[in-house]
């Protein structure tokens, strides 16, 4: 069946029809009914107990606090204890199998410098290594299989029983539905999570005891000595790990203020361009975005100390339980068996011991979402305020390690975040993410990129070479007579190994330093340059695209640009040399090795990318349905009055969407586990062959090859599958990452506004006269409609005041557009003092234009920066215009006074006070040409006053233009320009245009002074 849906799905996008069909058993509908019959059975025997004596209460094993969170894991076991405890066991048996590899590798080693007798010995050791990789295989894909199944039937019961839960909420809680489900998927990912951490409680222990007793038998006490080696590198990684927990948190509070500044940005982008302040408010987000990269740049420091310990920690291991083992008597002659079989169980050791400190934190983070869940679950009242998202039963917050603290700031506005991943995975799957790595690999700096790179291949060459170098010795210590003999080889041969050991620490130094300065310069670089295309971008572009999709941009993908790319292009770097010099490796010992691996290669390489071709759409019709999942808590039923309807008046139709919505959700994580499994199965079957192809090689040459080099052969041939499997989905992550890059620099091709600045720029002082005049204008309406404006032609004297009449707010809009070339897509001619706008740079025109908008604006930052942005004023001319504005007073008993932070939205000045404000601004700015807009219903009446007598006072040899659908506003200008459907109806003084057009009365006049706003 899988490979039906891989035929299909490379051929068209994948539909639910496509998909394999699951169980009866395991279908969304059977796991959530019996999950919900064991919970309610957990229920019943809760309400027993309580009707108990106290006293015997007092005395059960899960008295008190710690039965918190039972209930609910003792309904999860009764439901999934088979597939549980399935798991469990395919995880023991994963590790016991994973323990024989070096045991087989061991008894080949022995037999070729033993040269038995038998020939078959030879086969059988040979067959039973190549049969203990198959077993070892086979078993851990169906352990991962199993493990992702029951994890997600476990998420589907969870979220069917919250389901329930939620929508028998009050009326007044139900908008707290989505938001609960929201934060509760976290703890239920966490709680489902315990699926595969479970079984490692005795998986680990089991494993580290199995290893040390089979590095006794091989190195005795000296094993010891590796193993303590490890135990102390624990404290110090978990304490560099804190470390950078608490820097990303500081760098979180920096982003915040960031994200503040971009969000009030894309909000009052339209003011900006108006004002021309855009270079004010990049300048802004410029320095935000510097304290955030020193932030990361101190980050990089702990990266390289943490990259160091992971890389160097099997060096070190190796040196010091080999050394160890030679120097403690002077009779410990290392054999090729002991070497290659102990640095296989060291390598075996190293992640169990790592896993286990972590287990802490992980179960704890469960244990708390297991008590909020449960409290969800038992609460009797239909009010949600007792369930408040984010904490536990007892009112304490939830704790989550820094991983996990990173990704859940950054997942704000979900559902957009998950439709624009469709859509980019959607893309991807028709088009390669080369181009996409170009770019960001010139923003990385084509010369970190080959340090990087260098130092990269330097690592695995070292790597390569220190265990050559313990093969090389095991073969010359066969040769050496006598104890001085030896002693002189160990000991040059473990100054050469350290030598090794340090040069691999300067490289990962190297690589570290290089990696960060590279990443540093692509964040940076990349975010300049997305800013200043935002920027650049015309008004019209913001009209038409949700703010919060420019947002993204600047927020999860550049966190993914500045993460996860430079880590795992590393990954993926060192993954392709690794696995380079892995088949050069076999190759030269085994030249005939190069013949079958060819086409072999190639072949895995083929349904490498057949597979993630399919998997990408397989993602699309995954995310589709996990949007689903979350649009039910968005659509609960509610009867006639909006009030819940409970749990036991569903209709039938309610309970199959319900259940039919999370039954998709769970045959495409099904299909997607299914489909991995059977990939991963058939390109280990590839390896396979490879493995007894190289171990038939090294059989048939044993007379002619040294023992240490059979098992420097055989050590990276079973090394291949963890290299090739690390190399495939370290490709898989570099190719989604590449689409964050590639929605960034989609910006840099769209279409920009005109230059900002020109070359020839006008006189210090235009306009002048302020004289206005339209040649036969015309444009069209935002939305791409009947056009705002039609052939409109006027002429406007020098220091005139002009009411312009209209009751299209469009036609005023395109006005206003027309003026400050907000709008370009604009035939005829505009001319301000005989100089035709369409000739100059945006900003020379907008900064000579003053704008009264209707919605008053401050932007945060101080009082005087809302005035004077660039401070190339004096305070005293400040004070002056304030004082004309009559805020003087108003600013004076402000904390800080001109400094005073505009924060809030300035909640310490009332709109009417904005509005003077922005008439300050206007004051400052000094220009012949006024745009006034006619003020907002909430503006107070005197603070309207306040400002017609300073427009009409200090703006008295300026053109202002007032515009208005107000008629009782423009009794007092000189004239008024009437306009109906984009063209001039009348331009003359107001009592001879309201006596000639009737269609200004009576109803028109009417409509006109009930103040339409738009």
């Amino acid at each position: 069946m899988a490979y039906r849906v891989v035929a299909v799905g490379q051929r068209r996008p994948l539909q639910l029809e496509d998909l394999s069909p699951v169980s009866e058993e395991d279908s969304a509908k059977h796991v959530c009914s019996t999950f919900q019959q064991h919970w309610k059975g957990q229920e019943e025997a809760a309400g027993k107990d309580e009707n108990a004596d106290g006293a015997e209460a007092e005395g059960l094993l899960f008295a008190g606090s710690v039965h918190q969170g039972f209930r609910l894991l003792h309904a999860l076991w009764l439901t999934f204890s088979p597939s549980l405890l399935q798991v469990g066991l395919l995880r023991l048996l994963t590790d016991l199998l994973e323990l024989l590899a070096p045991l087989a590798l061991r008894w080949i080693i022995l037999f070729i410098e033993n040269q038995a007798v038998y020939d078959w010995q030879g086969r059988t050791y040979m067959l039973a290594l190549v049969g203990i990789v198959v077993c070892q295989s086979l078993v851990e894909q169906l352990c991962e299989k199993h493990s992702g199944m029951t994890e997600a039937k476990v998420q589907v019961a969870l979220t069917g029983m919250l389901y329930r839960k939620l929508s028998c909420v009050s009326s007044h809680s139900h908008h707290q539905g989505a938001g609960v489900a929201a934060h509760l998927s976290g703890d239920i990912e966490r709680v489902a999570g315990l699926v595969g951490t479970l079984p490692l409680l005795l998986s680990c222990p089991l494993r580290v005891a199995l290893c040390l007793g089979l590095l006794w038998r091989e190195l005795g006490p000296a094993a010891l000595v590796g193993l303590t080696g490890l135990l102390l590198l624990i404290p110090l990684n978990s304490a560099a790990e804190r470390r950078a927990s608490q820097l990303k948190r500081s760098q979180m509070t920096v982003r915040e203020d960031r994200e503040a500044l971009l969000t009030e940005m894309l909000a009052e982008i339209k003011m900006l361009k108006q004002l021309a302040w855009e270079a004010w408010f990049q300048d802004r987000v410029t320095a935000a975005r510097e304290r955030e990269l020193e932030t990361l740049s101190i980050l990089g420091y702990l990266t390289a100390f943490l990259m160091l310990s992971r890389v160097c920690e099997p060096f070190l291991v190796c040196l010091s339980s080999l050394g160890a083992f030679v120097l403690m008597h002077d009779g410990n002659v290392l054999t090729a068996a002991q070497v290659f079989t102990s640095i296989w169980l060291l390598r075996l050791l190293r992640p169990p011991l790592f896993h286990l400190p972590n287990l802490s934190p992980i179960l704890t983070q469960a244990k708390h979402s297991l008590c909020h869940l449960e409290s969800i679950f038992c609460t009797e009242t239909t009010d949600l305020d007792c369930c408040h998202p984010g904490t536990t039963s007892d009112g304490a917050e939830l704790s989550l390690s820094s991983s996990c603290l990173t990704e859940a700031l950054y997942r704000s506005s979900q559902d957009d975040q998950l439709s624009e991943i469709k859509v980019e995975m959607d893309r991807a799957s028709t088009s390669g993410s080369g181009a996409d790595m170009r770019g960001y690999l010139r923003a990385f700096g084509w010369g970190w990129a080959g340090l990087a790179l260098a130092a990269q291949l330097g690592l695995v060459l070292v790597s390569v070479g220190q265990d050559a170098l313990l093969g090389l010795w095991t073969s010359d210590a066969k040769e050496v007579q006598g104890l001085e003999g030896w002693t002189e080889l160990r000991d040059s041969r473990l100054s050469l190994y350290a030598v090794l050991g340090l040069l691999q620490a300067i490289l990962v130094c190297g690589a570290a330093h290089f990696l960060t300065q590279g990443s540093l310069r692509a964040a940076g670089g990349l975010h300049s340059g997305l800013l200043s295309d935002v920027l650049h971008l015309p008004l019209h572009f913001f009209r038409n695209t949700p703010p919060q999709s420019v947002l993204q941009s600047f927020t999860r993908d550049m966190y993914v640009i500045e993460h996860q790319v430079p880590e795992r292009l590393h990954v993926w770097a060192h993954s392709q040399l690794e696995m380079c010099a892995v088949v050069f490796l076999i190759s030269v010992i085994t030249p005939v090795f190069i013949l079958a691996a060819g086409p072999l290669l190639i072949l895995l390489v083929w349904v490498q990318s057949q597979y993630t071709f399919v998997l990408r759409r397989m993602k699309c019709l995954e995310i589709a349905s996990h949007l689903s999942v979350k649009a039910l808590f968005r659509e609960m039923p509610r009867d006639e009055n909006g009030d819940a309807v409970n749990s036991a008046d569903f209709s039938y139709q309610d309970r199959s969407d319900h259940h039919q919505t999370l039954h998709d959700h769970l045959v495409c994580h099904f299909n997607k586990i299914i489909m991995a499994s059977w990939v991963s199965l058939r390109l280990d079957a590839i390896l396979w062959v490879l493995v007894f192809l190289v171990t038939v090689i090294l059989m048939d040459s044993a007379d002619t090859v040294d023992s240490g080099i059979v098992g420097l052969a055989l050590l990276y041939t079973l090394r291949m599958r963890g290299v090739f499997h690390q190399c495939r989905k370290a490709s898989a992550d570099v190719h989604d990452c590449m689409l964050s890059v590639r929605k960034v620099a989609e910006y840099s091709n769209l279409e920009k506004e005109a230059p900002w600045v020109l070359p020839c720029r006008v006189p210090p002082g235009w306009p002048q006269r302020g004289e206005i005049e339209f040649r036969n204008v015309e444009t069209k309406c935002p939305d791409g409609h009947l056009p705002a404006l039609r052939g409109l032609s006027f002429h406007i004297q020098r220091g005139e005041k002009v009411a312009v009449l209209s009751r299209e707010r469009a036609g005023m809009e395109a006005l206003v557009s027309c003026l400050l070339r907000t709008l370009e897509d604009v035939s005829g001619t505009l001319l301000i003092d005989g100089v035709d706008v369409a000739c100059l740079g945006l900003q020379d025109l907008r900064r000579r234009i003053n704008v009264i908008p209707q919605a008053p604006v401050v932007f945060s930052g101080s009082l005087r920066a809302n005035l004077d942005p660039a401070r190339m004023l004096p305070d005293a001319q400040v004070w002056w215009a304030l004082d004309l504005c009559h805020l003087k007073e108003t600013v004076q008993v402000l904390p800080g006074q001109l400094l005073h932070p505009m924060q809030d939205g300035a909640a310490s000045l009332s709109q009417g006070e904005k509005r003077l404000l922005c008439v300050a601004r206007a004051l400052l700015r000094g220009s012949s040409v006024l745009l006034v807009e006619e003020p907002l219903a909430s503006v107070e009446p005197e603070a309207e006053c306040l400002v017609q007598q300073v427009i009409h006072t200090e703006f008295s040899e300026c053109t202002v233009l007032t515009l208005t659908q107000n008629l009782h506003t423009v009794m007092d200008e000189h004239r008024v320009l009437v306009l109906d459907m984009g063209r001039v109806v009348d331009f003359d003084t107001a009592s001879n245009v309201f006596q000639r057009n009737v269609a200004l009365t009576p109803r028109a006049q009417t409509d006109a002074l009930k103040g339409t706003q738009p």
